[in-house]
């Protein structure tokens, strides 16, 4: 997948808190600020983009909190 230059990663903890206003402005709360700038401390990575012209919050996680290695193949409902 193509990244899109408008686009924004949010790095996430357990407690934190996202929002996504109207116009596309974002506030995160995180309960440990001096580690929500390092990807490595998140429980989740999020990449936002927001379309204006369609009117839509796209969200895609980009690093998962789980770790899925122990399944050779995903089925459906994993």
């Amino acid at each position: 997948m193509a990244s899109n230059s408008n686009e924004i990663k949010i790095s996430l903890q357990v407690g934190s808190e996202l929002r996504i206003k109207n116009n596309g402005d974002i506030v995160i709360d995180n309960p440990e600020l001096e580690l929500a700038a390092d990807d490595r401390a998140a429980d989740a990575v999020l990449v936002y983009r927001f379309d204006a012209k369609g009117g839509q919050h796209i969200l895609r996680l980009l690093e998962p909190v789980a770790d899925h290695r122990h399944v050779k193949v995903h089925r459906r409902d994993d």
